[in-house]
């Protein structure tokens, strides 16, 4: 009989302990199923918003500021410097850099187009290649024949260029080309001080500069620094690049905008550039003239609609 008792006495002991091993154990299959929950949820938000512009507006450039930048291969040698970059406002896109090498104070220089995504990073002093020194002296020459206003942006060359550093052109499908034309192409450095007028022929000031993301190829807005006779002060204001047309004589640009849709504007101090970089800013700049935001891809065309009112002419004019 005390055997028996001492039998039970000890399977209920042995019970009770496994029980006990096995609560730890199932509380830590939860805690790290739970765990494996939150991460998964801390992942998917962050796919979410990998595209948020945060993370897409990257590092801008005053264009006038990337001019004489120095330039380094990949293989850590000097190449050259920034001699100009080519846009095109209408589809708001870097065309090409061109990079000045060799030579002595512009005598016996050559000139190359070189495609934005081949610049790894862009410093403080200096940009960084992602090809070598040799790969860089085969680039198509930017020769002075290339260097005209109506052939700065001729598809086949700038086609040339991406295909020279094994890139598929944004303006390419999957399967063939498509065929585009350039109607709003530019050297940073002629866009800089371009009249802008609006579609009463009053002049409305000139381009102060342009934010470039050139690893990215992407003009983030125009500056434009308002005439005096608009009495705005010391702002400077910023337009999306389709904002801006060109007109038939190719000497200015052309805008809907008037006096009064100016002035509501986002715009900032001359002396104080700190907005430009701020991706929130930026989408206000977009959304006031009803672009869309090349930073914002999940943008829904229904947001799209301008900030202001739209006249009978089909101006955007100043809420009221």
């Amino acid at each position: 009989m005390k055997t028996k008792s001492l039998w039970v006495t000890w399977g209920t002991l042995m019970a009770l302990g496994t029980s006990a091993l096995i609560l730890p154990v199932n509380a830590a299959d939860e805690t790290t199923r739970t765990k494996t929950r939150h991460r998964n949820r801390t992942s998917d938000y962050s796919a979410e918003n990998s595209g948020m512009p945060e993370k897409a507006l990257g590092h801008l450039d005053r264009a006038n500021k990337l001019i004489g930048k120095e330039v380094l291969s990949s293989d850590d040698q000097k190449v050259g410097k920034i001699d100009n970059v080519v846009v095109d406002l209408e589809s708001g896109h870097v065309l090409y850099a061109v990079i000045g090498s060799g030579g002595f104070l512009g005598a016996g220089e050559k000139k190359f187009a070189v495609t934005p995504r081949a610049f790894a990073t862009s410093g403080a002093d200096n940009l960084t290649l992602k090809v070598d020194k040799a790969k860089l002296a085969g680039a198509p020459e930017f020769s002075k024949d290339v260097d005209k206003d109506e052939q700065l942006g001729k598809r086949d060359f700038v086609a040339n260029v991406y295909q020279y550093f094994g890139e598929r052109a944004w303006w390419q499908g999957k399967t063939a080309r498509k065929e585009v034309d350039f109607h709003n192409v530019h050297k940073t450095s002629d866009l800089i001080g371009m009249k802008v007028k609006n579609s009463a022929d009053q002049d409305l000031g000139k381009i102060d500069n342009v934010m470039l993301n050139l690893p990215e190829g992407r003009i983030a807005y125009v500056i434009l620094s308002p005439d005096s006779s608009l009495k705005l002060g010391n702002n400077l204001y910023a337009l999306p690049p389709d904002a801006l047309t060109l007109s038939t004589n190719r000497k200015t640009l052309n805008t809907g905008l008037n006096q009064e849709k100016l002035a509501a504007a986002p715009h900032f101090d001359k002396n104080n550039w700190q907005n430009v970089n701020d991706p929130s800013w930026a989408s206000q700049v977009y959304q006031y003239y009803g672009k869309e935001a090349w930073f914002s891809p999940r943008l829904s065309r229904e947001s799209l609609q301008p900030t202001g009112r739209t006249n009978a002419q089909g101006e955007v004019v100043a809420p009221k």
